[in-house]
């Protein structure tokens, strides 16, 4: 999934994962890359967003043009960027341990039931164990790869 997928997109701003001062930049590359509908046009002509209720109605309307069902739901949201996050991961775009603690941002330890997430909360729990107390991390790192291929595969 690219990273100018609207779905996305509109998934990131869902769970948090896309800062307010961040929706304007990203409505630039949504016109760069072909979406010039008017309210695209209109987020990205923002200056100075501080919060997200100073630009949530402009980004509801845009997600609408962009045919993109919002609001969502918080744990589709979540879900589609923790899958995003495995991509990545599973690609060799992204570090599997910078990667696990961007999901425990995106998708909090105590607010998921996914047995997936779960798997690599598990291995980066151990992975901060005591020396001596657990595996090492040459040891720890393809369980966690494939812990991530897993969740890409959902």
């Amino acid at each position: 999934m690219s990273q100018l997928d609207p779905v996305l997109i509109a998934s990131r701003w869902t769970c948090g994962d896309l800062l307010p001062e961040n929706i304007v930049k990203i409505a630039i590359e949504l016109i760069e890359a072909g979406h010039e509908e008017p309210s695209v046009y209109r987020v990205a002509a923002e200056d100075k967003v501080y919060s997200r209720d100073q630009v949530e109605m402009l980004v509801q309307r845009m997600f609408s043009a962009l045919r993109v069902p919002y609001p969502m739901s918080q744990e589709n949201a979540r879900q589609t960027v923790a899958r995003q996050i495995a991509r990545e991961v599973t690609a060799g775009l992204t570090d599997p341990w910078t990667a696990a603690k961007h999901l425990d941002r995106v998708v909090p330890h105590w607010e998921t039931k996914d047995e997936n997430i779960w798997a690599i909360y598990g291995i980066t729990d151990e992975a901060e164990w005591d020396p001596g107390e657990g595996r090492i991390l040459a040891t720890l790192e393809p369980e966690l790869i494939n812990a991530f291929e897993q969740l890409a595969r959902m």
